[in-house]
């Protein structure tokens, strides 16, 4: 069955899934984040404007659908928690496949729908940063920009342009 991916907006009602998955994989312990920070993240996101993207702080966040079934999650923001990195932008976040979906190329479909949503806002690259993901998205066109560190994480900061050539 194929994947839909429907703004946050359009369906508040499947947030509170999105939020325990993310603090079932990421918790508190590396970036410092409460459960109230989590939350704080979430929340806005059934009020934004999914109609354009505009570089001011916005953060809109897509669920994954597999007929009535919430399959993942992913977010596009303006900036991320890298203060070196705000520069660049938008990111990639909060990307994150239900653990008994996943190995069925669902990632794969949902990362593949945000980059033509945000290709068809006029952006042209997106950036991203995994502590241990950088083979699935450099199979996907995104290549390692640098290394960093982020709280006690080593973490690969990835790019990839959205132009085609």
């Amino acid at each position: 069955m194929e994947i839909s991916l429907i703004a946050a907006s359009q369906s508040p009602r499947d947030m509170a899934h999105a939020l325990s998955w993310a603090l079932d994989l990421w918790g508190e312990r590396a970036l410092n984040y409460s459960r109230q920070d989590w939350v704080k993240f979430y929340s806005p996101s059934t009020e934004s404007k999914y109609e354009s993207w505009e570089s001011n702080g916005q953060e809109l966040i897509f669920l994954g659908y597999r007929g009535e079934e919430l399959v993942g999650t992913i977010a596009l923001v303006d900036f991320d928690d890298l203060e070196e990195f705000r520069h660049l932008k938008p990111w990639i976040a909060a990307f994150i496949v239900n653990p008994d979906s996943r190995g069925q190329g669902i990632g794969s479909q949902i990362l593949s729908m945000l980059e033509a949503k945000a290709a068809s806002f006029g952006i042209e690259a997106l950036y991203l940063w995994t502590e241990d993901q950088s083979e699935f998205y450099n199979k996907r066109g995104y290549r390692i920009l640098t290394s960093s560190k982020l709280g006690n994480l080593e973490i690969k900061i990835m790019q990839k342009s959205l132009v085609k050539k």
